[in-house]
């Protein structure tokens, strides 16, 4: 089961005013209307939309997603072994395999020649503490039910895709808009109507999963789904912040 010192965001409504159960993916929302916000807003994504983030920062985030979405592949295929129906094993199996391949092909390529790294060298790049914390907590939803599962992982598809159409109608404002913008393949990707489709498909095996589940494991649910959209807010901030491992601090030596 999950567990963070995140705190708890105050309680949304489960029901609607005609007494109608609402569908998870619209209290999910709702509930993380803030850090949506704040995503929105923060400098990392300004500078990424207008293009004026350093190269060097954009190279580190996207070292870190790599290393991210290996993780991410695992937690994914965890997911299709608990899916309740060929459908969904489909869709998670599908999307396990084009995290791992297609898009950190992506992220090799643009590392490569922008960044000097060699395939080997984006392979071994170590988690940064923030990374690490991310993948962690989705490894720990998917020690617990299918649906908490895909709960947790659902903010990576849904607030990339978000974040995708905001980059994109932000960067089409800049003179000359993605033509020459030095991160147009990037955004291009997460902003694609396939990768929205996915997120689509993303949403509906939340919504279905959460039909069957008691209060208590929809409850399980909304908090993987939050804790996991403030990890993504941490995971975009340290493209600016850049975290590394704390080094163990020098002695001062004694005198005899």
């Amino acid at each position: 089961m999950t567990s963070s010192v995140v705190p708890v965001s105050a309680e949304t409504s489960t029901t609607r005013a005609d007494g109608a159960v609402r569908p998870f993916t619209e209290e999910a929302w709702d509930r993380i209307a803030g850090w949506r916000a704040a995503v929105d807003h923060m400098p990392f994504v300004r500078a990424l939309a207008d293009g004026s983030l350093p190269a060097e920062s954009f190279a580190f985030y996207l070292a870190q997603d790599a290393a991210y979405l290996r993780e991410y592949s695992r937690v994914l295929a965890r997911a299709a072994q608990l899916a309740p129906d060929p459908a969904a094993q489909g869709f998670l199996a599908r999307s396990s395999v084009s995290a791992l391949e297609v898009e950190t092909a992506l992220h090799r390529d643009w590392l490569g020649t922008h960044a000097g790294l060699a395939a080997g060298e984006v392979a071994a790049v170590e988690p940064s503490p923030v990374t690490a914390a991310y993948t962690g907590h989705l490894h720990a939803a998917a020690s617990g039910s299918y649906a908490e599962t895909i709960a947790a992982l659902l903010p990576c598809y849904w607030l990339y895709a978000h974040v995708g159409s905001v980059l994109v109608d932000q960067a089409r404002r800049r003179p000359g808009g993605l033509a020459g913008h030095p991160y147009a393949a990037w955004i291009g990707t997460y902003g694609d109507e396939g990768f929205q489709e996915s997120t689509r498909q993303a949403r509906s095996l939340a919504d279905d999963a959460a039909r069957w589940v008691s209060p208590d494991e929809r409850a399980r649910m909304l908090r993987a789904f939050e804790v996991s959209s403030v990890h993504e807010y941490l995971f975009f901030e340290q493209g600016t912040t850049c975290p590394t491992w704390p080094t163990p601090p020098v002695r001062a030596e004694t005198r005899g």
